[in-house]
């Protein structure tokens, strides 16, 4: 009788021992993948705002991973127009994704006519409007 239990202990002390081992091997492989991903360089992903109605009017280049859009000559996307509030909207990259997120403006944001009410990934030839004014998103990848 006591040789079955210790056959037992011995094969759950196995498995514990093999558990172990496989969740090392996972923590292992996780950790690496971050790192990989950290190390390694990021493709370039840019996007330039032009405005629907004025085509002739100067495009917005965005190369930074974060900018606000709104009516305050601190925003990188500066729109001096009464209808969009002073912080407005914020764009955002993340994992090569654009972003943008209303910042509780007046006047709402709207993508492609639709009111947003929590971040959206926006893509090419996106409508954006804030405000009265409409604009177009087209990403660039170098």
């Amino acid at each position: 009788m006591t040789a079955i239990v210790v056959l037992i202990l011995r094969i759950v002390l196995a498995l514990l021992l093999l558990g172990f081992i496989g969740l090392l091997l996972f923590t292992t492989w996780r950790q690496l993948k971050t790192q990989i991903k950290l190390l390694s360089p990021e493709l370039s992903t840019n996007i330039r705002i032009s405005f629907k109605d004025h085509p002739d009017q100067e495009a917005f280049m965005i190369q930074q991973n974060d900018v606000l859009l709104g009516r305050d000559p601190n925003c990188k996307i500066h729109i001096p127009d009464e209808t969009i509030s002073a912080q407005h909207a914020r764009l955002y990259l993340i994992d090569q994704n654009w972003w943008i997120h209303d910042l509780n403006s007046t006047n709402g944001t709207f993508l492609n006519d639709e009111r947003i009410e929590q971040p959206c990934i926006l893509t090419d030839n996106d409508m954006l409007q804030v405000g009265n004014i409409k604009l177009i998103i087209h990403t660039i990848n170098t």
